[in-house]
């Protein structure tokens, strides 16, 4: 039906002033009945205007539509006999607005009964000018192709509002798909998202009910995920994709429109008796993921173009809410993953006792990640086969397989031989797995073998069973894990090894130190015995050299005098071995003191120089005003001086030795420089170790027992200082040391110094 809107009520209103113009323009009949009728077409108007405002409605019903259109009839049929003529063209006016209200509100049957009514007022017309013996023959001639023309006319005005409508329906349909499609776009509620396709689709082709049914990858098969007005118990329920719509869509590929039955692949919906059923699929990643089906009671439903387009559209944009889902899921399920396996490698990480750490690498797989079953294989340098040193179970029964297995055989001893993983999720037909009865009862689909390798060692394998196929990210994560447990594996192994060897050098350390106090405490002790029959020696040679034992002859004085010498050349090395003893053992101890240290050094200088005058060398001293006093042990660093001028002597066939002393910032800087043979940059270090020389020393020409430079460095240390030498081979060398000063020169110039 078409409207009647507000349009046609302000027309009739207009139309009013058509009879108050015939009243002018022709002679009527009756002019109180032409202002009767007028007021009665303005009253009933009226009251459908108010109708109108009242309820705030733009249309009429059309009981209303059909009365006010039956009232305008005998109005204009009243208008008609009180001004027409026979020559009179109004009848023809009034009756042609009339016919073309009820064409427009009524469509094609409006038309044809205006028309039949627009006949019925001509003959009227005419038999009330002529009587009775009017040729109705003649009315009929002159009616029918008025009756065609406006019959015509119904019929293009409903086609233009079937178009009209059609176009309107589509652009409704077109902004309700949007509407859905935008739902769809971020949802992750997949039930939500499900109904709201199957609600969009069954508005949009004006279908009973609907339902979508998707692949359940975990177990194969198809289940109804949502169904709108069907029974609730088909939700949920497996679908074998047979005869029914979701079978022939899985089959085919496109849309589907079943009419003949079998219409569903479930028992319960072929008994609701829908007629007709449309189902297309939803292709996920090249593969069909679901089936959108709507259904209708309809057995004449046929779907347009537009609308299969539409229904298209929606199951793509199923499949990318889908796809996105999926996705999101995916990337979730990713990141748990790697969060359980940071926490699983963290754990690792703290386990250092191999045992407890095969053990967490095992459980970590099966209740972290999830797995059926878990090995932790490794291998045995002794015999060259896989032990099981750890394994985990979710499933019933524990996997049978043994506690040992050779290189080469079974699906784990190809793992270690080929050092390559091992992945399938077919085991009944691979060659190097194969499927067990435990493997089918527990339902087993898939098998995961990885070597633990660090560097080119082979540690062990890891294995894996899983109830269900392994991805690519599940396979990429297993790898991850298996480089972390071979060297977590491989850490525990040599942090055990340290272990074992910390120990052992412990207890060897622990031998050596006592070998070391027995040592200092048997050189402090035969320093002491050798000393005392020592300075008894030297006593009575020297007695004798005074002539106390009465007067010597040549000879005997020259063989008493070696007797003399060679006792001080022992009792000095006594005196380093108690020395070096002292120091060695921790007992050594510095009295500070201020000492001058331009008296010490002269006195040192002094005490050599008889020394170097035998050689004929140059012996002198250069220290620096500013240096004055320094807080140190006089006697150990007079004897740290001394070693250095003996050494700087021995070793020097000509030239000259030179001591020098400045101030250096805080610390007392001391040098001994020599013009000797020098000292080899490989014995730099090895020549302040204890009973060491350097090669010349070693070659015999000089001799010593090595312990001068070794007593000074440490005497220096124990003042806080530090020694080090500088040399070139053939062109002499200069020995430095430092002490801290911690005392002030005798004067400081302020002013100067501001």
């Amino acid at each position: 039906m078409t409207a009647l809107d507000r349009q046609f009520v302000r027309l009739r209103f207009a139309a009013l002033a058509i009879p108050f113009g015939l009243l002018l323009w022709l002679p009527s009949a009756s002019v109180p009945v032409t202002i009767v009728l007028a007021g009665l077409m303005a009253a009933y108007n009226g009251v459908a205007e108010l109708a109108i405002r009242k309820r705030t409605i733009p249309r009429l019903a059309r009981p209303m539509a059909v009365l006010l259109l039956v009232l305008d009839h005998l109005v204009v049929t009243g208008w008609i006999l009180l001004f027409a003529t026979p020559s009179s063209p109004v009848p023809y006016l009034l009756f042609a607005l009339v016919a073309a209200e009820a064409v427009f509100r009524f469509d094609l049957w409006g038309g044809i009964g205006t028309s039949l009514f627009f006949t019925c007022g001509i003959i009227l017309f005419q038999t009330s000018d002529l009587g009775l013996a009017i040729s109705v023959r003649d009315s009929i001639l002159r009616a029918i192709p008025t009756v065609a023309v406006i019959t015509g006319l119904g019929a293009a005005v409903r086609a233009m509002n079937h178009e009209i409508r059609g176009t309107r329906r589509r652009l409704d349909q077109t902004e309700q798909l949007r509407k859905v499609l935008g739902e769809l776009v971020g949802q992750l509620d997949v039930p939500r998202m499900l109904n709201t396709v199957i609600r969009c689709g069954m508005e949009l082709l004006q279908m009973d009910s609907g339902a979508v049914v998707l692949l359940d990858e975990d177990r194969g098969v198809f289940t109804m995920r949502a169904a709108v007005h069907l029974p609730e118990a088909v939700e949920g329920i497996a679908i074998s994709a047979a005869d029914g719509v979701v079978g022939r869509v899985v089959r085919e590929r496109r849309l589907v429109m079943l009419a003949e039955p079998p219409l569903f692949d479930v028992a319960a919906l072929n008994a609701a008796r829908y007629a007709r059923v449309f189902g297309i699929p939803v292709v996920l990643e090249g593969k069909v993921f679901g089936v959108l089906h709507l259904q209708t009671r309809d057995d004449q439903r046929r779907l347009t173009r537009w609308e299969e387009g539409a229904l298209e559209v929606l199951a793509q944009q199923l499949a990318v809410a889908l796809r996105n889902v999926h996705l999101f899921e995916e990337t979730e399920k990713r990141a748990r993953r790697l969060e359980l396996l940071n926490q699983s490698i963290d754990q690792m990480n703290q386990k250092l006792f191999e045992p407890e750490l095969l053990d967490i690498v095992a459980t970590a797989l099966t209740g972290n990640l999830g797995f059926a079953a878990a090995q932790v294989w490794l291998l045995e340098s002794s015999d060259g086969a896989l032990w099981r040193r750890a394994s985990h179970h979710t499933t019933r029964n524990s996997p049978p397989v043994p506690g040992r297995v050779e290189r080469g055989m079974s699906e784990i001893g190809q793992v270690a031989e080929l050092r390559v993983p091992i992945v399938t999720n077919d085991p009944a037909n691979h060659r190097q797995v194969g499927l067990s009865p435990w493997m089918s009862d527990e339902g087993i689909r898939a098998f995961a073998g990885f070597p633990m390798v660090v560097g080119d060692q082979l540690l062990g394998v890891l294995a894996v069973y899983h109830r269900r196929p392994l991805d690519r990210n599940t396979i990429e994560l297993l790898t991850l894990f298996a480089q972390h447990a071979a060297t977590a594996i491989q850490e525990a192994h040599l942090f055990h090894l340290a272990t074992e060897q910390t120990a052992r050098l412990g207890a060897v350390n622990s031998e050596l130190h006592r070998a070391n106090q027995h040592k200092a405490e048997f050189l402090a002790n035969m320093s002491h015995e050798l000393r005392t029959p020592l300075n008894s020696i030297l006593g009575f040679s020297q007695l004798l050299l005074e002539g106390d034992g009465g007067a010597l002859t040549r000879d005997q004085r020259q063989d008493v005098d070696i007797i003399a010498q060679n006792g001080q050349h022992l009792l000095a090395l006594i005196n380093d071995l108690l020395d070096i003893s002292k120091l060695e053992a921790g007992k050594a101890q510095l009295h500070r003191g201020e000492v001058e240290v331009e008296p010490l050094i002269s006195e040192c200088v002094e005490s050599v120089r008889s020394l170097a005058k035998t050689k004929k060398l140059e012996l002198s001293a250069a220290v620096s005003p500013e240096v004055g006093r320094v807080f140190a042990d006089g006697p150990k660093l007079k004897q740290v001086l001394l070693n250095l001028l003996g050494n700087a002597i021995k070793f020097t066939e000509s030239g000259s030795v030179r001591v020098t002393a400045e101030r250096q910032g805080a610390e007392l800087l001391i040098s001994v420089r020599d013009t000797g043979i020098g000292v080899p940059a490989d014995d730099v270090e090895r020549i302040f170790e204890s009973f060491q020389q350097g090669n010349s020393g070693i070659s015999g020409k000089y001799q010593g027992t090595g312990l001068g430079l070794a007593i000074s460095q440490q005497l220096v240390e124990m003042h806080g200082g530090r020694i080090w030498v500088k040399s070139a081979p053939g062109h002499g060398s200069t020995f430095t040391f430092t002490i801290p000063q911690r005392a002030l020169p005798e004067a400081i110039d302020l002013t100067s110094a501001a």
